[in-house]
């Protein structure tokens, strides 16, 4: 399969392009590929997968769609547009009721329930994220919220953005003077992703946080002893969060991209999600 073969089925975006003004450093990573052993890992962690998580398909969007992150509806029922309800159980909430939920968003035009999601997704159930969330929404010392109309505004740009010109261009927006306070990378492109995944997978989004950083500095940091990497930057310093740049994003999708490319010579269908939850469930070489 060449870089430029698009799978069966949902768009992947297998040959996202590195962007022109990219470090040498990071073309030698992205065009190298994976090396023996990484593509092992991938592997034997698909196969671990489908056993830990009930999946009886093999299908990438299948196992994809069965990750699943606890969520309390409570925690989230004061915010506009919460797509929860109130009650104080957990509740499993999966990648396909992400994608449904943005799906109801695309047919009724309004995405505050889908940024409402995004960051009760992100945080599951415990942590500061209903006090981020009241930030967004209320403001705090550190900046004033936008109008909860701007803020739908901007959100529907974000999405049209993505579905004309794609994930970096709808990353650029949400992460440069239209941004909405509060509302940053690790979140944002959870946003994209599931508005993406409802489009058709078109856009190429997947997300990115802080944890997903770290899995990527890692193949970085094995690579720092090839010629490529000569008095490139520090993987710490290149993939130090969380405010990617657009440019960054870009190298993300592009290994990504190569990463599944590479994975699917095994014989079995490979996309970027799988990679980016395979990389999200599990620290790269542990299992």
């Amino acid at each position: 399969m060449s870089m430029q073969d698009p799978p069966e089925g949902r768009g992947h975006c297998l040959g996202m392009p590195l962007p022109p003004n990219a470090f040498t450093f990071d073309g030698g990573v992205v065009e190298g590929g994976l090396r023996p052993k990484e593509r092992d890992w991938f592997l034997r962690q698909r196969r671990e997968w489908m056993a830990d998580s009930g999946c009886h398909s093999d299908d990438p969007d299948d196992l994809v769609d069965a990750h699943n992150i606890p969520v309390v509806p409570s925690r989230w029922a004061g915010f506009p547009e919460s797509p929860f309800g109130a009650d104080a159980s957990p509740l499993s909430v999966s990648r396909r009721d992400m994608t449904d939920a943005a799906q109801r968003c695309r047919d009724d035009g309004c995405w505050l329930p889908l940024l409402v999601a995004s960051v009760a997704w992100g945080w599951g159930r415990s942590g500061f994220g209903p006090t981020r969330l009241r930030w967004i929404f209320n403001g705090n010392a550190r900046w004033e919220a936008l109008p909860v109309a701007e803020t739908q505004r901007r959100l529907a740009t974000a999405v049209e953005t993505l579905d004309r010109a794609g994930a970096v261009e709808a990353y650029r927006y949400l992460a440069g003077d239209r941004r909405i306070p509060g509302f940053g990378p690790a979140f944002f492109t959870k946003f994209l992703y599931f508005a993406d995944r409802a489009g058709g997978g078109q856009g190429c989004a997947l997300i990115l946080d802080d944890r997903l950083a770290r899995q990527i500095r890692r193949f970085w940091r094995c690579r720092t002893d090839e010629p490529y990497a000569a008095d490139g930057p520090s993987p710490d310093w290149l993939w130090q969060g969380s405010a990617w740049t657009a440019r960054r994003y870009q190298i993300y999708l592009a290994f990504m991209g190569r990463v599944a490319v590479d994975l699917s010579e095994s014989g079995e269908r490979w996309t970027p999600g799988l990679v980016e939850l395979l990389l999200f469930r599990r620290r790269l070489g542990q299992g």
